[in-house]
């Protein structure tokens, strides 16, 4: 494999899609089973030009806006700039999307951070070109453009600036664009947001890492897979990953069942709102229409930081995807609200 990463430029951070679950650490837990873990590094921090030299482009999240309550329904956008009136429109003229696929010319998508951003942008319809990019083209061709330590989503403005991470997407499209309220929707739905945000990456990850890794290995071409095992991962945990017996892929399976179990805990609740007392005291119908995170009529961000989750659990296998995902029926339902909600979408995740 050493030949296939030798052009592979060394990065300041292994990471390229935020903090990547197979970016991860390697500790034991209390049960003995080895957990994958997050790295210290923190996506949701904003890199500005004068923090860093680790971006090319001193235009790096520039465009992001400085942390406020969620933007409420009747809050006008700010005056829209040249770059936001073409960034931010049904066409694709003004906006570059930043991708992870499998191989060059691949539409698969795996990354869970990525759906985030694709599906903001849906909410809002505004157009973007896609570019799908390998891991090794984020870390050689998207570096040289943005910096070392870039990873995706990363957006390119019409100015030739540049947003990376999904959480400052997500920001710089609440407050930029007209109908931007609608990716929180409000202050507790934003909380919320953060809440799965953290918790898809420190709770879930752990669990769902080791289970989808050897799938999105196997997927990948083969100088994307040498980078993968040897060096995302690194060659000690990748023989670990790679070789879960029986036992601890069901552990790791019934680990992620039981976390989900709070999100269980919510769309039941909600359910129960919804459906409430009707006449002569009759139960009202529970079907009528998805049951968001955040409740309403459209889901939010909130929905989007978890799905993103599901999907990547997918690279483990439909029956794992299923056996995860599909133990508690409200998540479920709520999975399978999404994927329709997705549309075209869809079709390409794994």
């Amino acid at each position: 494999m050493t030949d296939h990463i030798a052009g592979v430029k060394s990065a300041g951070s292994a990471a390229d899609t935020e903090d990547s679950p197979s970016t991860v650490t390697t500790a034991v837990s209390e049960s003995g089973m080895e957990d994958l873990t997050i790295s210290e590094s923190s996506s949701n921090v904003r890199v500005a030009a004068s923090d860093t030299n680790s971006y090319a482009s001193a235009g790096t999240n520039a465009s992001v806006p400085a942390p406020a309550p969620a933007r409420s329904a009747d809050e006008p956008a700010p005056t829209p700039s040249r770059t936001d009136n073409h960034a931010l429109s049904t066409s694709s003229s003004g906006l570059v999307l930043f991708d992870l696929t499998d191989r060059l010319g691949g539409t698969r998508c795996f990354s869970p951070h990525t759906v985030k951003t694709l599906l903001d942008l849906k909410l809002l319809n505004v157009g973007y070109e896609r570019q799908r990019l390998t891991f090794v083209q984020v870390r050689n061709e998207l570096a040289d453009k943005i910096g070392d330590n870039v990873t995706v989503p990363a957006l390119e403005l019409s100015d030739g600036s540049h947003i990376v991470d999904s959480w400052n997407i997500a920001e710089y499209l609440e407050r930029r664009h007209p109908e931007g309220h609608r990716i929180f929707g409000d202050s507790a739905t934003k909380r919320l947001a953060a809440m799965l945000n953290s918790f898809g990456k420190t709770v879930l990850a752990p669990s769902i890492g080791p289970l989808a890794q050897k799938g999105v290995h196997a997927m990948l071409d083969e100088e994307s897979k040498a980078y993968f095992a040897d060096v995302k991962i690194g060659k000690t945990r990748w023989a670990k990953v790679s070789n879960l017996s029986a036992s601890e892929r069901d552990a790791h399976v019934q680990a992620a069942v039981a976390k989900l179990e709070v999100i269980n805990a919510m769309l039941t609740c909600e359910s129960a709102e919804r459906g409430g007392a009707g006449e002569n005291g009759r139960s009202r119908s529970r079907g009528r229409q998805p049951v968001w995170l955040a409740g309403g009529d459209q889901p939010t961000h909130a929905d989007f930081v978890l799905f993103g989750w599901y999907v990547f659990t997918r690279a483990a296998g439909e029956k794992t995807a299923k056996e995860i995902w599909g133990a508690h029926k409200p998540v479920w339902r709520w999975v399978e609200a999404m994927l329709e909600w997705s549309g075209e979408l869809a079709q390409d995740f794994v």
